[in-house]
């Protein structure tokens, strides 16, 4: 157990006491599309009934037409290295164990994971984030996939740009078994996660307790389920996510392990990585992640 734990010490004292990493100021900004296909990132500093004027973060002035705009977005943002990064639009998720922070209000995003995990999630009031999908196996009956339904609602707290300003969360997700129909059978994990960062670099520490219905009788596990995750911006379109898993009564190399590169767009990203085990981190061959996000 001490392996363990000195594995998740280093990755977590390394993103604590780093400057680099935490001690950045964070902006907003209007990211503003227009019908030829522009885009202008920068501060709004006069309007009118036909035009904005945007001042980029260069000092260059633009007037904007209000009947060319197709959308404005408000978006928060960083440096490094004289360069602006965008905040990551898949901060609510690690690889699959959810952070604090909401979807947003009036955002959505559509994702697959490991192509057998299609889901829709929505944003609603900054607070309650809301996922619909269903496990998808070459094969299977469409009256026997397993549909999920997933909850979570996070505190007011996760506005606070300020590293040192935990953000909290609870929620639920269930898993309905349609084969089971008759008895109405389901399973499913009730959680509550906190959340250390901003919106670039974060780690997540998670308490859950897996539970099984079936009518009205709900069974939870007495011992919990522990996740921890973390998400590290390496660049403007590049992080480094990972989290594991501890299950009760299961040995420690049977911990499952897993990390990606998320490749990040304005509206598209990517997971690619693997899944191994604790006893199997230097030797053997993870099992391939790869996972697809779209931003509507």
């Amino acid at each position: 157990m001490r392996y363990f734990s000195l594995f998740y010490l280093i990755i977590i004292l390394s993103l604590l006491f780093s400057q680099e990493v935490f001690d950045k100021s964070l902006a907003k900004m209007v990211e503003i599309e227009t019908k030829d296909g522009n885009i202008f990132l920068g501060n709004i500093i006069e309007q009118d009934d036909k035009h904005y004027k945007l001042e980029t973060k260069d000092g260059l002035i633009v007037k904007i037409p209000i009947t060319s705009i197709v959308k404005s977005t408000i978006i928060e943002i960083t440096e490094k290295n004289g360069k602006v990064l965008r905040a990551d639009p898949n901060k609510s998720l690690y690889i699959f164990a959810p952070s604090a922070f909401p979807i947003e209000s009036n955002k959505s995003y559509c994702r697959d994971f490991c192509l057998f995990f299609p889901s829709y999630n929505i944003g609603f009031n900054n607070s309650f984030s809301l996922q619909l999908g269903a496990f998808v196996f070459p094969g299977m009956p469409i009256d026997d996939v397993p549909l999920v339904l997933s909850g979570k609602y996070s505190l007011p707290s996760f506005n606070s740009i300020k590293s040192t300003d935990p953000s909290f969360a609870t929620g639920i997700m269930y898993v309905r078994m349609p084969e089971f129909d008759d008895d109405n059978y389901g399973f499913g994990i009730a959680f509550g996660t906190i959340t250390l960062g901003n919106k670039f670099n974060h780690l997540s520490a998670s308490l859950g307790f897996g539970y099984i219905a079936q009518q009205s009788d709900w069974e939870f596990q007495e011992e919990p389920i522990y996740n921890f995750s973390f998400n590290l911006r390496s660049s403007n379109s590049i992080a480094i996510v990972g989290e594991s898993w501890v299950f009760p009564s299961m040995d420690l190399e049977d911990y499952p392990l897993a990390f990606s590169f998320r490749f990040i767009g304005r509206k598209i990203a990517v997971d690619l990585g693997g899944l191994t085990v604790l006893g199997s981190l230097v030797e053997g061959l993870p099992i391939p992640i790869i996972n697809f996000t779209f931003h509507i």
